[in-house]
């Protein structure tokens, strides 16, 4: 679900695109404010530009009446005034479903209506690889209100070349409750009017990012028709961060958000924590930390992989050996919650099924990454076994490495994002363990190996192999 001014997928490459030119009105009132000037640089594991999402929140202002022939209302410029500070802690329960042949963590969320209603709660797909709050239903559009839309829209394309996959719709800025968390106020969220093979099915009704400003485009409004186009817009108006970062960097206290996930398919299988909730609940407490590793917001909750190791025959990868970066754009190793499984490089992948022909213990792959400032580097070790037993494991058609949903059956993660590290606890065991298997030829559907492309593209599964997803 990683959604960037250039993410591209596995398959060809299609058409590119990027997002209209940005309007001198919001140009000038972006460069009157210090530390909110436009990021348009591409995000993209190698130099191929072809997938650009977007996204608006409360950081645009000044400039210039609604549209009215766009049917935008008071709220045609973003207003900037930010959300109602945090409170100290945040427990919100999360669930897991079955989608596109993998699993993903799903929060619950809604918008309030004109008239002050809370809508009803959509189950949405929590990602750490997008920075998108869109809902699928587009009749709520009628029911927040012409008051509420704004003159931008939110279009992303994924798997160009490949069956299309994406959405588009009029971003609108008003309060949406969360679930056993907190209402924001003036959150910028998207209605989708048209979509393809996005998560609205199965009961899942929309995505929940809660990744950086860098994945988030904003275009100015035209009506790109009631099917979901060949391309997006050329240029975006402006980026800014989705409504829960915002709501975090904004509110008083650690700036800190944690997740847990079971390693279970249903409901109340997993939980996000935010504020002091990340360092209090017993998953943190009754775990044994293993480290603080640094953390980059280039976008993405980057990581500097540093070593991979394959513990029953010591076989080492060094960092030469996969472009990481947590302070690059372009050289990212990430971890995603939208991809539900472990995405390493060819030659490891390869390596692996050797060693699962020959018969041989599997042992432990072991990620190694660049401690936080001044800390030692950390280690988490992922169970072989359990990863193929489950498939969890695929290869990269580059050097990139995503630590999808499987990280957090391993370890509880705590992002520190004023101090720029995630913390890790380990809370399972390492032995193999099987939850819910997905078949040998399964498609993960918006799993990082069909968002990134160039150098870091994974590849989809190799239906000839069982050992890979």
């Amino acid at each position: 679900l990683a959604q960037a001014s250039a993410r591209a997928h596995s398959k060809p490459a299609g058409r590119s695109f990027a997002c209209p030119a940005p309007k001198p009105e919001a140009m000038a009132a972006m460069a009157a404010r210090p530390g909110r000037g436009l990021a348009l640089a591409a995000l993209a594991f190698g130099a191929s530009v072809t997938l650009q999402g977007c996204f608006l929140s409360g950081i645009i202002g000044g400039g210039g009446s609604a549209d009215q022939s766009h049917g935008a209302g008071n709220a045609s410029q973003i207003d900037s005034s930010g959300p109602a500070p945090a409170p100290a802690a945040w427990s919100l329960p999360l669930a897991t479903r079955a989608w596109g042949n993998g699993l993903r963590l799903a929060v619950r969320a809604s918008p309030v209506a004109a008239g002050g209603e809370v809508l009803q709660a959509q189950e949405l797909v929590l990602d750490t690889g997008s920075s998108t709050l869109a809902f699928c239903d587009s009749q709520f559009a009628s029911a927040v209100g012409d008051a509420a839309a704004t003159n931008y829209i939110s279009c992303n394309q994924y798997n160009p070349g490949g069956a299309p996959t994406g959405y588009w719709g009029r971003f609108f800025q008003g309060p949406v409750s969360i679930a056993g968390g907190p209402m924001v106020n003036d959150a910028a969220y998207s209605i989708m009017t048209a979509q393809s093979s996005m998560p609205c099915e199965n009961g899942l009704q929309g995505i929940f990012g809660v990744a950086f400003k860098q994945l988030d485009l904003a275009f100015s409004y035209e009506n790109l028709g009631a099917k979901m186009p060949h391309t997006c817009p050329s240029q975006p108006a402006t980026d800014t961060a989705e409504p829960l970062m915002e709501y975090i960097k904004d509110g008083v206290g650690s700036q800190l958000l944690g997740i847990h996930w079971s390693g279970s398919e249903g409901d109340d299988t997993g939980a996000l924590y935010l504020g002091d909730a990340a360092r209090t609940n017993e998953h943190y407490t009754g775990g044994a930390v293993v480290g603080r590793a640094q953390l980059g917001e280039a976008g993405w909750y980057d990581i500097d992989v540093q070593e991979l190791e394959i513990s029953s025959l010591s076989r080492v990868w060094d960092d030469s050996n996969f472009q990481c970066s947590s302070s690059s754009s372009g050289k990212a190793c990430i971890m995603d919650t939208g991809t539900p499984g472990v995405v390493v490089p060819k030659d490891v992948m390869s390596f692996v099924n050797e060693l699962a022909r020959s018969g041989q213990p599997l042992g432990s792959l072991t990620f190694t990454l660049a401690g936080a400032e001044g800390e030692a580097p950390v280690k988490l070790a992922f169970d072989m076994q359990a990863l193929l037993d489950n498939q969890w494991l695929s290869a990269g058609m580059g050097s990139g490495i995503i630590l999808g949903l499987p990280l957090w059956f391993w370890y509880y993660t705590v992002f520190d994002i004023r101090a720029g590290a995630v913390e890790f606890v380990a809370t399972h065991p390492q032995q193999s363990t099987t939850t819910t298997p997905m078949p040998a030829d399964s498609d993960w559907g918006f799993g990082g190996w069909r968002r990134l492309s160039g150098a870091g593209a994974v590849a989809p599964p190799a239906a000839s192999s069982p050992l890979v997803v």
